[in-house]
C-alpha cells in the first residue's frame, strides 16, 4: 500500500512540475513570437516600399531619357511634349515617395539636383531641335550629357537602395538569433519535459505491472485452456479448473472424476517425485482408449503441494505419426519408400539368416519410362506408376503363399523393389520375377488412354551377392540395367562380372557421344526384295559405329547404351538424314526409284515436333516423301495408341510410308491396329528362323501373313537366311523379304552394285 501511494505521490508532483515548465515554455515564445513579428512588420511595412519607389523611379528615369533618345531621332515635338510633360510629372512623384520612405537623407537631395539639370536639357533639347536649321551638335551634347546624368542619379538611388537593404539585413539577422534563441528554450524545456516524461513512465509502468500481473496470475488456472490441478502430497485433487472438466467431456469417460486425467501410477509418480533432489517431471500416458495426454508434475516444498499440468497431445501425436508415415513411404503411390527398405531391411533380412534362409532383391525398372514422362507430362507418369505399384501389389498378394513375408516398395524415380527376406530355393525369385513380367503384358489406362508398359528386372541374393542393403541394390541396379540393355521387359540375376562390365559399358557410352563428331558412324544398307518378281523394291538402313579400336561395332552392341539418354535422339536424326541424303544422291535410275527404310527409336518418336522434323530432313535432302519408309516397333505403336495414331496421320500427309517392326513379338490389339495408317508389317526375324522346321513359327508367319492381306498391307518378312524359308515364305503369300540369303548389309559405295549385279 505504501509503494503504490508513493508511486501516486511522484506522479502528482511530476505532472505540476510539467505544468510549470510549459506555462514558462509558452509565456517565452509569446515573447520572443512578438518581437520577430515587430521586425517582420518593420521589414514589410517600410523596407519593401522604399525599395519598391527606388526601383520604380529607376525605370520612370529610363523611360524618360528614351523620350529624349526618341525626339532626336524621329522630331515628333508635339509628341515629345506630351510624353516628357507625362514623364516629368511621372519622376516627380516618385521623388516624393522616396522622400516619404526615406525622410531627410543627403543622397536624395543630390539625386533631386540631378534631376532638376535633367528637366532643363529636355527644354534645351527642345529649342536646339525646334530652330531652322536644326542645332543637330548641340543636341547630340545635350543628350549625353543627359545619359551621364542618368547614369549618375542610378548610381545614387543604388547606394540609397543598399543602404536599405543594410537595415534589412540587420534586422532579419536579429530576428534570426530571436528564433535561434526560442528554439533552443523550446529544445531545453521539451528535454527536460522528456526526462520528467521518463521518470512518469517508469512509474507508471511499474505500478501498472504489478497490478496487472496480480491480475494475471489471479486468472491464470482458471483461464488455462489446458487442465490445471492442485495435489496434496498424497495424491488427493485440492483444486481443478475449468478445463480439467472439458477435458473430461472430451475424452468421454465414464467417470467424472478428475483423477482420470491422470496417469494410473500418479501415486508412486508423487512418492518418487518427492524423494529425488529434482522438483518435476513430464510423462505422456493414453487415456479413455484413444487420447494422448502429458502430464507436468511440480512439486512445491515451501507449499507442501503439487502443481499438475495436463495437455492433450492427441492432435500432436497423430501429426507425428503422419509425418513419420511420410518419411517411410511414397506419396506418389503410398508404397513404402527407399528409407523403409533400408531400415527393415537388417531386422527382417537378418533375422532370416539366422534362421538358415537366403533373401532376394528384385529391383524394377519401368522400359522407356522417361519417353512418356517426355511426350505425355509427369501427370500421366504419375498416375502410370500408381497402376503399376496398384498391378504390383495385387500379383504379391496373390503369390502370397509362394514368396512369404514379400513387401514392395518405391524406389526413386521409375524404380520399384520387392525384398523376399526368406526363400527355399533359387528359383522362387526367378518365379515371381516371371509372374511380374507376365502380369505387365496387360496393358494400362490414364484419363481413357490405354498404354503399354514393360519392366526390367534385376534379381540380386543374400549374402552371395551383398551382405548389406546398399551392396544388393548396387548389384540389382547392375542386373536390371543388363536386361534394359537386352531390349528390356525380362529379367537378370546378378553376376560377379556385371559391374566390371557395367564399367565398360560406361566408358563404350561416352566414347559414342563423340563417334558422329569424329565420322565413326556408318550406314549399312540391306536390301528388301519382291518375293514375286525377285527384284530389288528398297533397302533398310543399319547403323554401324566403325570404333577406332573394337573394329566394326554391330547396334546390338552399342545402340542399347543411348536408349536411356538424349543420344539415341541425336543418333536417330543422324540417320533419318544420312540415309535421305544417300538415297537422294543415288546416281543411277534403278537406286533412285528405291525406298529407303529407316528406323525410329522410341524416344524419338515421343518427340512433339517429329512431322516437323521429318518434313525438314525430306526438304533438306531432297529426298521425295514417297520414297522414305518409316519403322516403328509394335510396343513403340501402342505405348500410347491415341498419340501413335496421330503422328501417324500427321506423317502420312507428308506422303511417308509406314512399316511395323518386328510385328508379333508384342500385344498389338487387333482393333487398334487397323486404325493406323499403316502401309507394312514386318515379320520379326525371331519367327522366320525356326521355319520351315517349327510348325509354331509357321503358324505365327501365316497368321501375320493372313492378317496383312485382310487389312490390305504389305507383308516384309525379315532375317530369311535359306531357299527352304524363302519357298514356305512365298507359299504363305508374303510380299517381300530381306536377309542374308539374298545379301548382307552393304556400305552406301557397294549397294549400287550389288543393285546393277542382282537385276540382271
Amino acid at each position: 500500500m505504501d509503494f503504490r501511494l508513493g508511486i501516486k505521490n511522484r506522479i502528482f508532483g511530476a505532472y505540476v512540475l510539467v505544468l510549470a515548465l510549459g506555462a514558462m515554455l509558452a509565456f517565452l515564445v509569446y515573447t520572443d513570437s512578438q518581437h520577430v513579428a515587430d521586425t517582420s512588420r518593420g521589414l514589410t511595412g517600410t523596407a519593401v516600399p522604399q525599395l519598391s519607389a527606388i526601383n520604380t523611379l529607376k525605370l520612370d528615369l529610363l523611360t524618360q531619357e528614351s523620350v529624349l533618345y526618341r525626339y532626336y531621332v524621329d522630331h515628333d515635338r508635339q509628341r515629345f511634349l506630351a510624353d516628357y510633360a507625362r514623364m516629368d510629372n511621372v519622376c516627380a512623384t516618385g521623388f516624393v515617395n522616396i522622400a516619404e520612405a526615406l525622410g531627410q537623407h543627403a543622397l536624395l537631395q543630390s539625386v533631386q539636383n540631378d534631376y532638376s539639370r535633367l528637366s532643363q536639357i529636355g527644354r534645351d533639347l527642345d529649342q536646339a531641335l525646334n530652330k531652322k536649321p536644326r542645332n543637330m551638335n548641340r543636341a547630340e551634347k545635350l543628350l549625353a550629357e543627359a545619359g551621364a546624368i542618368v547614369n549618375r542619379i542610378h548610381r545614387e538611388l543604388d547606394e540609397l537602395a543598399a543602404n536599405v537593404a543594410a537595415r534589412v539585413q540587420q534586422g532579419g539577422a536579429r530576428a534570426e538569433a530571436t528564433v535561434e534563441t526560442m528554439q533552443n528554450r523550446v529544445i531545453l524545456f521539451a528535454g527536460a519535459i522528456f526526462i520528467i516524461s521518463l521518470f512518469v513512465g517508469y512509474y507508471l509502468i511499474s505500478f501498472l505491472n504489478e497490478q496487472t500481473e496480480r491480475r494475471r496470475l489471479a486468472m491464470f488456472p482458471e483461464r488455462n485452456p489446458n487442465p490445471v490441478l492442485q495435489l496434496s502430497p498424497d495424491g488427493a485433487v485440492l483444486y481443478a479448473n475449468p478445463s480439467a472438466k472439458d477435458l473430461l467431456k472430451k475424452i468421454d469417460v465414464e467417470k467424472s472424476d478428475v483423477h482420470e486425467l491422470l496417469p494410473r501410477d500418479i501415486s508412486q509418480r508423487l512418492s518418487a517425485l518427492r524423494a529425488k533432489p529434482m522438483t518435476h517431471e513430464t510423462c505422456e500416458y493414453l487415456a479413455a482408449g484413444r487420447h494422448w495426454l502429458e502430464c507436468g508434475i511440480h512439486w512445491i516444498p515451501d507449499l507442501e503441494r503439487f502443481h499438475v499440468y495436463v495437455a492433450d497431445i492427441t492432435e500432436r501425436k497423430q501429426a507425428q505419426e503422419r509425418l513419420i508415415h511420410q518419411a517411410y513411404h511414397d506419396a506418389n503411390t503410398k508404397l513404402p519408400n527407399r528409407l523403409m527398405f533400408e531400415e527393415e531391411f537388417e531386422r527382417r533380412v537378418y533375422a532370416n539368416d539366422r534362421a538358415g534362409m537366403r533373401a532376394a532383391l528384385l529391383l524394377m525398372g519401368v522400359d522407356r519410362f522417361r519417353v512418356v514422362i517426355e511426350s505425355m507430362g509427369h501427370d500421366i507418369g504419375d498416375l502410370l506408376l500408381q497402376a503399376v505399384a496398384a498391378r504390383l501389389k495385387h500379383l504379391l498378394g496373390e503369390v502370397r503363399g509362394q514368396v512369404r513375408e514379400s513387401t514392395l516398395y518405391r524406389m526413386e524415380g521409375d524404380r520399384f523393389a520387392i525384398l523376399v527376406p526368406g526363400f527355399a530355393t533359387n528359383q522362387n525369385p526367378v518365379w515371381l520375377g516371371e509372374q511380374i513380367l507376365e502380369e505387365m503384358q496387360q496393358p494400362f489406362h490414364a484419363l481413357g488412354r490405354e498404354y503399354h508398359l514393360s519392366l526390367s528386372i534385376g534379381i540380386s541374393v543374400y549374402p552371395l551377392d551383398g551382405q548389406d542393403a546398399e551392396t544388393l541394390l548396387r548389384n540389382a541396379e547392375a542386373a536390371m540395367q543388363r536386361a534394359k540393355r537386352q531390349g528390356g521387359e525380362r529379367l537378370e540375376c546378378y553376376t560377379r562380372d556385371m559391374n566390371e562390365r557395367a564399367a565398360e559399358w560406361l566408358a563404350l557410352e561416352n566414347e559414342l557421344r563423340h563417334a558422329e563428331e569424329h565420322d565413326e558412324l556408318r550406314l549399312y544398307y540391306q536390301p528388301q526384295v519382291d518375293i514375286a518378281s525377285g527384284r530389288v523394291i528398297g533397302a533398310e538402313a543399319l547403323l554401324r559405329w566403325e570404333h577406332p579400336k573394337l573394329g566394326l561395332l554391330m547396334p546390338s552392341q552399342f545402340l542399347a547404351l543411348s536408349e536411356e539418354s538424349e543420344l539415341v535422339v541425336s543418333l536417330g536424326e543422324w540417320v533419318l538424314y544420312t540415309a535421305c541424303a544417300q538415297a537422294a544422291a543415288a546416281s543411277t535410275p534403278a537406286t533412285q526409284a528405291l525406298t529407303v527404310s529407316v528406323n525410329i527409336p522410341a524416344r524419338q518418336f515421343a518427340q512433339p515436333d517429329l512431322a516437323k522434323r521429318v518434313a525438314a530432313v525430306l526438304q533438306e535432302a531432297g529426298l521425295p516423301p514417297s520414297r522414305l519408309e518409316l519403322e516403328i516397333t509394335e510396343g513403340v505403336a501402342m505405348q500410347d495408341i491415341a498419340r501413335t495414331i496421330a503422328i501417324l496421320t500427321e506423317l502420312k500427309k507428308l506422303g511417308v510410308k509406314f512399316a511395323v517392326d518386328d510385328f508379333g513379338t508384342g500385344f498389338s490389339s487387333l482393333s487398334y491396329l487397323k486404325r493406323f495408317p499403316l502401309d507394312k508389317l514386318k515379320i520379326d526375324q525371331s519367327f522366320v528362323h525356326g521355319l520351315p522346321a517349327d510348325e509354331h513359327d509357321a503358324a505365327i508367319t501365316r497368321a501375320v501373313i493372313a492378317l496383312g492381306q485382310s487389312l490390305k498391307l504389305k507383308v516384309i518378312a525379315e532375317g530369311v537366311e535359306t531357299l527352304e524359308q524363302l519357298a514356305l515364305l512365298r507359299d504363305q503369300g508374303c510380299d517381300e523379304y530381306q536377309g542374308n540369303f539374298f545379301s548382307k548389309p552393304v556400305p552406301a559405295q557397294d549397294f549400287s552394285k550389288l543393285l546393277a549385279r542382282a537385276n540382271t
